[in-house]
């Protein structure tokens, strides 16, 4: 007879499956009906004269975009995760990583990186870049506008840890489910984008977890990825 916590865990695994089937669905027929959206409002576009109606066509594709966005979560967290592990230099994923943000946004990023700039990093780097990503975007949503939000990586023994810091603390009850899907307290996000970030961590064998929530020192979200014993470096430019 199945112990309680392996009914748990199996009822859980079925849970997931079933919300990541539902999100991969609702994607495949939204977006179809996005496409159509937007090819009929290019061609409205073509007829209209004054300032107004261009401006109200420009509100129109401004939604479809962040329709976008939310399918493209949406597909990522319903997608099977089979990470094929590469190398790349740190100083390489951290350039593509800024890249993958709005430039307003990377002008936000502090960076304090206390490894060599080639480093090699093993892993899934699309898959690492995505995690990466996700972290960073929650973090400069809930900073506002004008806040900064730190990216730090550290080496631990056979493991790195990326630790994105920002200002700001959250009630009890909002952590406790802040890894939850579909849980946000924005009306503007999903709520699956820290959930596809942890997925993402345990399929490298790693994981990510709420490290710091302090009024004073903010908030801190850290990703933990396995390492080699012996980590391969190709000199030892500093990144700091």
């Amino acid at each position: 007879m199945a112990s309680l916590t392996e009914r748990t865990s199996k009822a859980q695994e079925t849970s997931d499956a079933l919300l990541a089937n539902l999100a991969q669905v609702l994607a495949h027929r939204l977006r179809g009906l996005i496409t159509s959206i937007e090819g009929f409002t290019d061609l409205l576009a073509d007829t209209l004269v004054t300032p107004e109606q261009r401006e109200l066509a420009l509100r129109v594709f401004e939604s479809t975009a962040s329709i976008e966005r939310i399918l493209s979560e949406l597909q990522w967290y319903s997608r099977p995760l089979h990470p094929m592990p590469g190398r790349r230099p740190l100083r390489t994923l951290v350039q593509e990583l800024l890249v993958m943000l709005e430039e307003n946004e990377a002008a936000r990023v502090a960076l304090d990186l206390r490894l060599s700039g080639r480093y090699q990093v093993r892993a899934d780097v699309m898959l690492l870049r995505q995690a990466l990503f996700m972290l960073l975007k929650n973090a400069l949503e809930a900073t506002g506008p004008a806040g900064v939000v730190q990216l730090r990586v550290l080496g631990e023994p056979r493991s790195l840890r990326f630790e994105v810091w920002n200002e700001g603390w959250m009630p009890p009850e909002v952590a406790e489910q802040i890894f939850v899907p579909f849980f946000t307290t924005k009306a503007q996000n999903l709520g699956i984008g820290l959930p596809i970030a942890r997925r993402i961590a345990e399929a490298h064998g790693g994981t990510v977890y709420l490290a710091n929530n302090d009024p004073d020192a903010g908030i801190c979200m850290a990703l933990i990825l396995p390492q080699d014993d012996e980590p391969a470096t190709d000199g030892a430019t500093s990144l700091a």
